[in-house]
């Protein structure tokens, strides 16, 4: 998007009301995402419901976050403006952007992180058990994202691409209808939800403790990142990619 494109941080921020979708607010880009993790407002797995909807489900009141989300705006308004509605996206280019950024991110947190955790539950485990079910979830995460990152690369991404290729008539696929990949993936990504709420949890929303050494400041500060990255991620497959391919190929 040039700067010539980009709505004002006016239009912007008037665009945000109670009737905007939980994903659709995450994925205007991470400040919003933020503002809505915040809240423990689901935009990942329950992002198609609007803002109003969880804020009343949650006892919170709406008109508070969406002064939030609108001085998010006017804070990052010297920022690159995020990319225009994905809805309105090539869907290779969401597959781009889902591989090369979502998914090299997370590969990389993950082998950063994995030996960072081993080294904090070694030196803080004994004066904060907390830390083993932090550990726990994380490994448990990591070991089914990387099969489950692996099989849309390699099986459900290319048939999608096929589809949206123009005037492409793509072979009938093995899993015979892409809603059947898609289904196993958004199970998947309930599991990934769960275990990231278990690392939320456990670790008390990320709160290091007095004795906290500069390790254990940066395991925490990397989980919350990877926590929300994630989450957004997950929300652009759920509420967007998905359906469009379920759609496309229709």
């Amino acid at each position: 998007m040039t700067a010539s494109d980009a709505p004002s941080d006016a239009s912007t921020a008037e665009a945000l009301t109670g009737d905007s979708g939980l994903a659709a607010i995450a994925l205007r880009g991470g400040a919003h995402a933020a503002v809505l993790d915040r809240h423990r407002l689901d935009f990942c797995c329950g992002g198609r419901r609007t803002l109003a909807e969880a804020c009343d489900a949650a006892g919170i009141d709406v008109a508070q976050v969406l002064t939030e989300l609108s001085s998010t705006v006017t804070a990052r308004s010297a920022l690159p403006e995020p990319p225009s509605d994905w809805n309105d996206r090539p869907l290779p280019e969401i597959i781009d952007h889902i591989v090369d950024g979502h998914h090299a991110y997370t590969r990389a947190a993950i082998a950063r992180l994995g030996p960072l955790t081993e080294k904090v539950v070694a030196r803080h485990g004994a004066g904060h058990p907390e830390l083993l079910r932090v550990a726990t979830a994380f490994f448990q995460l990591a070991a089914d994202l990387a099969p489950h990152m692996a099989r849309e690369e390699n099986v459900l991404f290319p048939y999608i691409r096929a589809l949206a290729s123009p005037g492409a008539r793509p072979a009938p696929p093995p899993f015979q209808t892409v809603r059947n990949p898609v289904s196993m993936m958004m199970m998947q990504h309930d599991r990934a939800a769960e275990l990231l709420g278990e690392i939320r949890t456990a670790s008390r929303d990320f709160a290091t403790p007095d004795d906290a050494c500069g390790s254990y400041t940066a395991l925490y500060s990397g989980l919350r990142e990877l926590r929300l990255d994630l989450l957004t991620h997950v929300s652009l497959e759920n509420n967007v990619l998905f359906p469009r391919a379920i759609a496309l190929e229709k």
